[in-house]
């Protein structure tokens, strides 16, 4: 009788500990199928962290920020000092074979700078949106844009301003209205030349991006 009981104790162990066992191996495996998704920034100095080290500018504070609130993703910056989007178009196809979830598209200041034509770069950006959503259809994009002091150039300052709009309604994007928000033209935020951002500013940018992907869904835990 006393074997009985012993044996059908030593039995009870091992379920209970098989049960355990077997919740500990469906967590592991949990923890297992997390995966990392990847972002890429594409744009110009501002990207770079122009004059900073590249973990001060908006990538790394971004990518820092979501993994702190249980983002998993990666972002890769890359920048080109100077870019236009006809820069960009010619050089698109050297990210086909990245693994992308995230797009995060901002290619415009150099274009003003230079008074390019409006429509030309809008034919430039719909060129590029057009490659990345045949190459990668899963992808999502994120057009950023930047509203251009209308004291310069009106009419030519107005038309590119509306140029965003116009694209993201065009493509049905996710349109991040203004990516230098609260950041320009302070000068406790921007570097002496008053254009690019100091890291101050940067923090600034990623935190309003954030809100914006998590706002709009676009990142997932």
């Amino acid at each position: 009788m006393i074997k009985k009981i012993i044996t059908v104790l030593i039995l009870s162990f091992i379920l209970v500990g098989c049960g355990k066992a077997e919740v500990i191996s469906e967590v592991q495996n949990d923890k297992q199928e997390i995966v990392q998704k990847n972002i890429l920034a594409l744009w110009d100095s501002i990207t770079a962290g122009y004059n900073l080290e590249l973990s001060d500018a908006y990538p790394a504070e971004l990518e820092e920020l979501m993994q702190k609130q249980g983002y998993n993703y990666k972002i890769v910056n890359a920048w080109v000092s100077g870019d236009t989007s006809k820069n960009l178009l010619d050089r698109i196809e050297l990210y086909d074979d990245l693994e992308v979830d995230i797009y995060m598209l901002t290619i415009w200041w150099n274009d003003w700078l230079r008074r390019q034509s409006v429509d030309t770069m809008k034919q430039n950006i719909s060129a590029i949106i057009e490659h990345l959503e045949t190459v990668n259809p899963e992808g999502k994009i994120i057009l950023s844009g930047m509203q251009m002091p209308i004291n310069l150039w009106l009419n030519y300052s107005r038309e590119f301003n509306k140029s965003y709009e116009i694209l993201a309604d065009k493509y049905n994007l996710a349109l991040y209205d203004f990516f230098l928000e609260w950041v320009a033209k302070d000068t406790n935020l921007n570097l002496s030349d008053g254009i690019h951002p100091n890291n101050a500013g940067y923090k600034i940018i990623a935190a309003n991006l954030f809100e914006f992907l998590e706002d709009e869904d676009i990142i997932q835990k």
